[in-house]
């Protein structure tokens, strides 16, 4: 049986209902089957009225929580800035909010220069 969408099958039971009841006098063995399947019918309908306001409101929920992210990013780069100000860039009291202080680079120590007179490799040797 190949599958079909959730409206699809609604359109369907609706059109075999109306099917049925056009010719109610030659199917009324099917009456308890029919009734229960209009029951079934309306209470797919409803649901799925719900799960549509519901979906809204999911939706709905989900722009306010981005918004409130957006807002909330602004104002922690706002306190991290002030923290920043008080106790200084390097400060190591940063690390308690969860900042990193920032760092003098300690990089190799330069080479002295050479003395003069004596020879690089850059220099032919004669």
């Amino acid at each position: 049986m190949p599958k079909s969408s959730f409206a699809d099958e609604l359109f369907e039971w609706t059109h075999l209902l109306l099917s049925v009841e056009q010719n109610a006098g030659e199917v009324a063995y099917l009456s308890e089957l029919t009734s229960e399947l209009r029951t079934l019918l309306q209470g797919s309908k409803e649901l799925d009225q719900e799960r549509l306001a519901l979906e809204a409101r999911r939706q709905k929920i989900t722009g306010e929580i981005q918004a409130l992210r957006s807002r909330g990013r602004i104002v922690a780069a706002r306190v991290r800035a002030g923290l920043r100000t008080r106790y200084g860039y390097g400060s190591d009291k940063l690390v308690e909010f969860g900042m990193q202080p920032r760092r003098h680079r300690t990089g190799a120590k330069r080479a002295e220069p050479e003395a003069a007179g004596t020879i690089t490799g850059s220099e032919p040797v004669a």
